[in-house]
């Protein structure tokens, strides 16, 4: 896959360490859906591998990626300037699914884990959503998700919403829907997860991690399956393992072992 260079719109700052970047990119944003990422290529010697981010929103010709600065990559990333070119690959990865008749859905984001929500909140027609959203202090986004059937924000100071974490959120609330989906740390998806199975409600998961290519030559993101951990608890063969880069990075969440 070819690395296109776009022209960077806006390059802001929206909270402590988080980042908007703007990219006029037409083919990425005229093909891209919910969940999808792309790989972001720095030009810079010291900086050898790109950044994998998750897009946030298309609109026409433009893509947008919210991004927290973490290491050398994405600080360097966070420098470049409005009229500068960006080598980005993409769109990459398996999005969330969207069946047909839901009524009633819950888009769950924590932290970083927010951004492709928004997506696929502007991608739902006709459906009920409630969006519950979890910061440690600042919440981002918000207002994206104008129009949701509710907004819930959990924060752990407590300076917005609810003190605590979308759990938290989620229990006090107790609502049943059709369909769940989640995007943010490995520890909420789990604990989520777990909170779906008594419920006996669909939940696609979104996984951040690191990855060195983005198309699944390099291995280097893997996760395993849960088929394949029975199996190997059975017979002792190796468990299954899936690439996050192409075979995700949604899955349902009882197809992987959130725990390994």
């Amino acid at each position: 896959m070819n690395h296109e260079p776009c022209l960077i719109l806006k390059n802001r700052k929206i909270a402590p360490d988080i980042f908007e970047l703007a990219i006029h990119a037409p083919r990425i944003a005229s093909s891209c859906t919910a969940g999808q990422f792309v790989m972001v290529y720095l030009d810079k010697r010291e900086i050898l591998l790109p950044r994998p981010i998750s897009v946030c929103r298309c609109e026409r010709e433009d893509i947008y990626l919210v991004y927290k600065v973490m290491g050398d990559g994405t600080k360097h990333i966070s420098t470049l300037t409005p009229g500068t070119f960006l080598r980005i690959t993409g769109p990459l990865g398996k999005g969330f699914t969207i069946k047909r008749r839901l009524k009633k859905v819950a888009l769950i984001g924590g932290g970083i884990g927010v951004p492709p929500m928004v997506m696929l909140y502007k991608t739902l027609k006709d459906v009920q959503a409630d969006i519950y959203l979890g910061f440690k202090e600042e919440s981002i986004l918000t207002e994206h998700f104008e129009g949701a059937a509710g907004l819930y924000i959990a924060t752990e100071t407590g300076q917005e919403g609810m003190q605590g974490n979308v759990l938290d959120l989620l229990n006090y609330k107790s609502q049943h829907y059709d369909e769940m989906y989640a995007c943010g740390p490995k520890p909420m998806l789990a604990a989520i997860s777990q909170y779906v199975k008594n419920k006996a409600i669909p939940l696609q998961i979104s996984l951040e991690e690191r990855m060195a290519c983005g198309i699944g030559t390099c291995m280097g993101c893997v996760i395993s399956g849960t088929h394949g951990r029975a199996a190997s608890e059975v017979n002792g063969q190796p468990p299954d393992y899936m690439k996050i880069c192409c075979e995700g990075p949604v899955f349902y969440s009882d197809k992987v072992v959130l725990d390994a």
